[in-house]
């Protein structure tokens, strides 16, 4: 089956910075965690932070959420230190609140927009100053 949805992600300094683009199906969520992890591995080796924009997402098929869960339990494993969430519907926050009861080792949070979520990231040392 093709892809339903796609994303964007890069490394900027300590932080995977990935935005979100329309409907996903499983197919999208396989690719997104490979892709992940081969990022992390990166930067892994100290501290880092993961920024998700979901304002341009519009959910995904009910079967993702089970390899999310999975990808958080590997990230909270692998160092992972920060999570900042951007989220342009309430239920958007509601699925990912669920979906970070595994990140026991992850400060995590949301925001309403891509300028207080590199703030933050700023302010926890994890994302250049020059770029907010």
């Amino acid at each position: 089956m093709n892809e339903h949805g796609s994303f964007r992600m890069e490394v900027v300094e300590q932080t995977l910075v990935i935005h979100c683009f329309d409907s996903w199906n499983a197919e999208t969520v396989e690719r997104l965690c490979t892709e992940y992890k081969a990022h992390v591995s990166k930067i892994n080796n100290k501290p880092w932070a993961c920024l998700v924009d979901l304002s341009a997402w519009e959910l995904s098929t009910p079967d993702m959420w089970e390899k999310i869960d999975e990808l958080n339990i590997w990230a909270n494993a692998n160092n992972q230190r920060y999570e900042v969430v951007i989220c342009s519907m309430s239920i958007q926050r509601a699925l990912m609140e669920a979906s970070h009861e595994v990140l026991t080792n992850v400060e995590t949070k949301f925001c309403k927009n891509i300028q207080q979520a590199y703030q933050w990231l700023v302010e926890r040392g994890v994302y250049p100053n020059k770029c907010t």
